[in-house]
């Protein structure tokens, strides 16, 4: 038999033998610190960084890196180390106070950042002054507006009345945590206005700050397109020179998430990409027209450059998201390495830029943005590594005709690649797959490509001198064919698969088992179908809860044994109903309707429901007479108000007061007839972006 000793030292020789393929796994580790420290349910402290220290004397100690057994797990815990302590700094350094209760007050603040919106716009506040006292001192706060704020711009004083509300929690267990969000943008409230926006004062002084300048320079972009773009196409333009959505209709958006489009709305490596190869062969092109020019200097370095520069100033304008963010440092590396004679598209820089993004902003790796983006560039270059240089002499040896057949299948190919590799992530966010997205791209990408993306750049450059709307115009012809194709793909039998979500250990396995395959070159990457085979039985054994209960006990769904999905009301609580639908991979639920004959085992009247799940019965009452009868045959009792009276039969009884500490509940009939029970704050602990009333008991 062979020994563990032999599998153990077989498995390091493979290892040492692709020693060259180590800092691929960096950002995988470091990765895996930052996971960790975002996966604890307790607030870790400063100590935390003394165990970093003590791992980095180790590792600069001879006797350790003189011994390549000893020298690697301590390289490995000092990166997961490095990890798990970027996340603790950042946390710390944006620590700010949070609102814990619904208050009205009068304020003003600075303006630092404008949305445009069909509706409503919004507005991002700081250096913010309350009438009404014993509010927090709010670093940011974020207001939805519905009157006309079209004369405010970024940098202006203004004063307004607003209804100020904690940021929204979870909308269930595990859901994504738009409060965690929140806390690392340090957005301390949101709410509403009730009065008009007034401007009190214009400050000076924050111009050449960086996060100022990108505010002030997108809305003039969408004030300009939205003054001279065709009014159907001009939430897309906004979309794709700013980064801002909320110019979008909720239908366009729906149809592009629907049709495999929505890529194209979010700036990543495709415009970047884009803008950046139409500046740098425009200008080279230009220079070669002089011969003189051509031949005595390196125009291509200095089209490089320019480029650059351009590219610069497109994600200033872009809001610098994490997939813009990606996207400038992979092509950047492309146009530094031109001016230095080398290779940059590699899954070295593909692994720096993933580096670099988590060690300034970590908790990106919890989004769809930076997961989704990485994945599909990753999976691309490692494809590309292999069968590219094919790909390039096919083109470089053949007609004009047969160029184009290779193009389109490269558009075919990198397509499919690309939705292969996000698929996971969009079906584990979004519980949906856009079946016929492949489809839509071979057309629509060729025509971003060849038509919106030069006239947009045409319209960049023409926005400071003319006030034309020409490019704009020619720029939205392409998008209303984009529109179109979207419109009519999403409209197809199954364009959209309604899957539902799966657990998070899934998508870890499934990612481990990617990257163990993709990144090892020697007999080591078939380790990759080993972790794929110990992850997939996770999609299979998962169940969503049986029962939710929202946390303003307004919303109730019950998931019963025939796989039928009821809710309590379609008009309360629709935005923890549309999170439900991804959960469930439902389009719509069935409404539970009092007296009607919905099914034999949930009985409704007035003021409650009765749900008969064996051997249990769970009562849903709306009110405390309702909670008093259901006290003495419930085995498990759901209130929306408080239950103050003595209800001694319940085994398990949830009421207002719990949804308003804990958050949703989520309850789970296991197969031992046992009752589970996760809410949104025990899986969350007691982090500071968790609600102080739920720390405070919990700490008690």
């Amino acid at each position: 038999m062979v020994s563990e000793y032999t599998v153990i030292k077989w498995l390091f020789i493979q290892v040492m033998e692709e020693r060259s393929r180590w800092f691929l796994w960096s950002p995988v580790l470091f990765g895996i610190g930052v996971s960790v420290f975002f996966g604890l349910t307790w607030q870790p402290d400063i100590t935390a960084l003394g165990y970093t220290v003590l791992i980095g004397v180790l590792f600069f100690l001879p006797a350790i890196r003189n011994q390549q057994f000893l020298f690697t797990p301590v390289l490995v815990s000092l990166i997961v180390s490095l990890g798990f302590n970027a996340g603790l700094i950042r946390e710390l350094s944006v620590a700010a106070p949070v609102l814990q209760k619904k208050s009205f007050t009068e304020l003003s603040g600075l303006v630092i950042e404008k949305s445009a919106g069909l509706k409503k716009k919004r507005l991002i506040l700081t250096n913010l002054s309350f009438e009404r006292e014993g509010l927090p001192k709010l670093s940011k706060i974020r207001l939805t507006i519905r009157s006309d704020i079209s004369h405010i711009k970024p940098g202006q004083l203004v004063s307004l009345k607003a209804v100020l509300l904690p940021p929204p929690p979870p909308a269930y267990p595990g859901a994504y945590d738009f409060q965690r969000d929140s806390y690392f943008k340090k957005i301390g409230a949101v709410g509403y206005s009730i009065s008009p926006v007034l401007i009190v004062n214009e400050i000076k002084g924050n111009e050449f700050q960086i996060n100022h300048l990108s505010a002030k320079l997108r809305d003039l972009v969408n004030t300009y397109v939205s003054q001279n773009a065709p009014a159907d196409t001009a939430g897309f333009s906004i979309a794709i020179m700013s980064g801002d959505r909320q110019a979008l209709s909720k239908k366009q958006i729906q149809e592009m998430r629907q049709s495999g489009l929505a890529h194209l709305l979010a700036i990543s490596g495709l415009h970047m990409g884009m803008v950046g190869g139409l500046i740098f062969f425009a200008v080279r092109l230009l220079a070669s027209c002089w011969p003189r020019v051509a031949l005595t200097y390196p125009i291509k370095k200095w089209a490089a450059v320019i480029a650059l520069m351009g590219l610069t100033g497109y994600l200033l304008v872009s809001g610098m998201s994490v997939s813009a963010l990606r996207a400038y440092l992979m092509i950047s590396m492309v146009f530094i390495a031109v001016c230095f004679d080398r290779t940059a598209l590699s899954l070295r820089n593909i692994a720096l830029a993933a580096l670099l993004i988590l060690l300034f902003l970590p908790e990106s790796l919890l989004t769809a943005s930076f997961q989704m983006s990485f994945a599909a560039v990753f999976c691309l270059i490692a494809v590309y590594e292999r069968f590219g240089v094919r790909l390039l002499s096919s083109m470089q040896n053949a007609n004009f005709v047969k160029r184009i057949i290779l193009y389109l299948a490269g558009v075919v190919f990198t397509s499919l690649i690309a939705s292969a590799a996000t698929a996971p992530f969009a079906i584990f966010h979004f519980g949906q797959f856009a079946l016929l997205g492949l489809l839509a791209n071979l057309i629509a990408v060729p025509l971003m490509g060849f038509w919106v993306m030069p006239w947009t750049l045409v319209a960049f450059l023409l926005m400071p001198v003319f006030e034309t709307s020409i490019a704009l115009d020619l720029a939205g012809a392409g998008i209303e064919m984009i529109l179109k194709i979207a419109h009519v793909v999403s409209s197809l039998p199954n364009a959209s698969l309604q899957l539902g979500t799966y657990p998070e250990s899934v998508l870890i396995g499934l990612v481990l088992a990617v990257l163990w395959f993709l990144i090892w070159r020697n007999r080591l990457k078939w380790g990759g179908l080993v972790i794929l085979a110990a992850a997939l039985p996770g999609l299979w054994l998962y169940s969503p809860p049986d029962i939710l209960f929202s946390q303003s006990g307004n919303l109730f769904l019950i998931h019963n044994s025939a796989e039928e999905i009821f809710v309590s009301t379609m008009r309360r609580d629709r935005f923890e109903r549309k999170k439900w639908q991804l959960l469930y991979g439902r389009s719509e639920f069935r409404k539970i309707t009092p007296y009607a004959n919905t099914t034999s085992l949930i009985k409704c009247d007035l003021v409650g429901c009765v749900y008969t799940r064996k051997p249990y019965i769970i009562a849903f009452a709306e009110n405390w007479m309702a909670s008093g009868m259901d006290c003495e045959r419930a085995h498990v009792l759901l209130s929306s108000e408080p239950v103050n009276h003595p209800c001694p039969f319940p085994t398990y009884i949830i009421d207002r007061f719990d949804l308003w500490r804990s958050g949703t509940h989520a309850l789970y009939f296991e197969e031992e007839g046992n009752i589970r029970i996760d809410t949104v704050n025990s899986l969350r602990g007691t982090r500071p972006w968790v609600p102080l009333r739920y720390q405070d008991r919990i700490l008690k």
